[in-house]
């Protein structure tokens, strides 16, 4: 299924609890930075589709720096460093979990579309990166992967209530911007920054 058809399916499936609709979708979005059920593409677009850019943007923002705050603690509260940390340490990987090295991978990991966002909430909760860095790394990081797939989901409800060129714009630049991101050599870019 496309993109285009799983954001018009899954909206009309959150639409369908009516007034519960955005707990709905913000449960979703908390739940899946723990454990991921439907890619973050969706459900943002779906937050857009639904609410609109403004609404959608707040919601599905929020909802994921709320879910990854939780899914921080959990992993903490569950002694997932210390349970790693044998693993890890054996392989020697722990080391290089350095708080420079936590921060880079958040920010880039979150605006990869194919990495559902559990996974720097776990590399987090087992490096030693404090609270404070997770969040305001994970704040920034999240905010353009908002943007990029809320605007998409409210400009393919723009688009399929009005369909036009100036509706189908904002489409086109978000799906050539994606196409771009998977072109660029990460390896390369992080290297001319030192990380």
């Amino acid at each position: 299924m496309e993109l285009l058809e799983q954001i018009t399916y899954y909206s009309e499936y959150v639409r369908s609890f009516g007034s519960a609709a955005m707990l709905i979708i913000s449960l979703s979005i908390i739940m899946q930075c723990h454990v991921p059920m439907i890619p973050f593409a969706i459900v943002a677009g779906v937050c857009g589709y639904l609410f609109g850019f403004q609404q959608g943007i707040i919601l599905s923002w929020g909802s994921v720096v709320i879910g990854s705050f939780i899914a921080f603690n959990v992993f903490h509260f569950f002694k997932l460093d210390k349970f790693t940390d044998k693993i890890l340490s054996r392989y020697k990987i722990l080391p290089k979990l350095t708080d420079k090295f936590v921060m880079g991978f958040i920010l880039v990991i979150h605006n990869i579309p194919a990495i559902p966002i559990a996974v720097p909430n776990m590399v987090a909760a087992i490096s030693k990166i404090s609270l404070s860095r997770f969040m305001t790394f994970t704040a920034a990081g999240l905010l353009v992967p908002c943007m990029l797939f809320t605007g998409f989901g409210a400009g393919v409800d723009a688009f399929l209530a009005s369909p036009g060129i100036m509706t189908f714009v904002p489409i086109l630049v978000i799906g050539v911007f994606l196409v771009l991101i998977k072109l660029i050599d990460v390896d390369k870019v992080l290297s001319r920054y030192g990380l």
